[in-house]
């Protein structure tokens, strides 16, 4: 799939076009603050592609840890307020991928704990973006 095509759907949920991005994340997502992720997901997604190449959906998947990874390099008090934002301390959903995450990165802090929250919910953000964007843009493609 041409970058372009990817970033023309992108630009879509960027819009407010969100597919089945909602039904693809934990079941505490929704409201403004989900929303605004999701757009901003769908921004960065779009620059980080490179429009003279081709990705398949894993490639897209691929940029997801490098970007959950760069949403949890910000001040600590950004951090903890994103995931009180998200609700993300009431997901059973994230529990399970950062009790798997905890034992290698768990650093003892209550920031160390948010940043984990923030990278699992992160990359599922990005994961259900991707998804979404690659089986749009191929819809498009092919009709």
């Amino acid at each position: 799939m041409k970058a372009k095509n990817i970033q023309a759907t992108l630009a879509t949920i960027e819009a407010g076009e969100y597919y089945n991005i909602f039904n693809l994340l934990p079941s505490i997502s929704g409201g403004e603050h989900w929303i605004g992720e999701i757009k901003d997901c769908a921004r960065s997604m779009s620059e980080w592609l490179d429009p003279e190449r081709e990705y398949d959906l894993d490639d897209l998947r691929d940029l997801g840890g490098q970007w959950a990874n760069s949403e949890c390099e910000d001040y600590y008090s950004n951090i903890n307020k994103r995931v009180q934002d998200l609700s993300l301390w009431a997901s059973t959903e994230l529990d399970f991928e950062v009790a798997e995450l905890g034992g290698q990165m768990l650093d003892g802090t209550l920031t160390g704990l948010n940043s984990l929250y923030l990278y699992a919910a992160m990359r599922q953000l990005f994961d259900a973006v991707a998804d979404q964007a690659f089986i749009h843009s191929t819809e498009l493609q092919d009709a």
